[in-house]
């Protein structure tokens, strides 16, 4: 793997799009009418946790609305890759869209794996809780304490509790 460079690591940048392979767009398999165009994409730390989300995040995702498309991941080497956006449209217009959307993607798996690895930027800091909670936890309290302080009513004696007794005797004659 390579090593992240300073400002990978300040935007927190796992993978970024090269930009459009032309040579490796064929039309598409059982579509004859569609392409699959291909982007290099390269990968400054590759994780099996980029590739779940990039797979999660791209599942029913469509690069190109007008047609039954979807993306698809190959990665052959630990440093770069490919993505395929499939069944899309031949027009070469609608390429500059698919790569955008492609880039979007790319940066939106990036930012998952970065919250990932670090939960902190997410969760407030330890010790820190909201003010609604430390009231409601500061009601709860003092009520507790009022319960302690207040006149409870008197319990009976024993003597006064109903047990119902027996007439019969529990010795048995023969």
């Amino acid at each position: 793997m390579t090593e992240r460079t300073d400002q990978d690591v300040v935007h927190e940048r796992y993978a970024k799009l090269t930009g459009l392979v032309p040579q490796l767009t064929t039309p598409s398999r059982h579509h004859d009418e569609l392409v699959d165009i291909w982007f290099e994409v390269q990968w400054t730390e590759r994780t099996s946790d980029w590739d779940e989300a990039f797979a999660r995040l791209s599942n029913g995702r469509r690069p190109d609305p007008d047609n039954p498309s979807f993306f698809a991941l190959f990665s052959h080497a630990a440093c770069n890759g490919l993505i395929v956006a499939r069944q899309v449209s031949p027009d070469c217009g609608v390429w500059q869209k698919v790569e955008e959307t492609a880039r979007a993607l790319i940066e939106i798996v990036n930012a998952e794996v970065a919250a990932r690895r670090d939960p902190s930027a997410n969760k407030p800091q330890a010790g820190y809780r909201p003010w609604s909670l430390r009231v409601r936890d500061a009601t709860a309290f003092l009520m507790s304490l009022g319960w302690f302080s207040d006149q409870k009513p008197a319990l009976p004696a024993v003597n006064e509790l109903p047990i119902p007794v027996s007439q019969r005797s529990s010795r048995h004659t023969r």
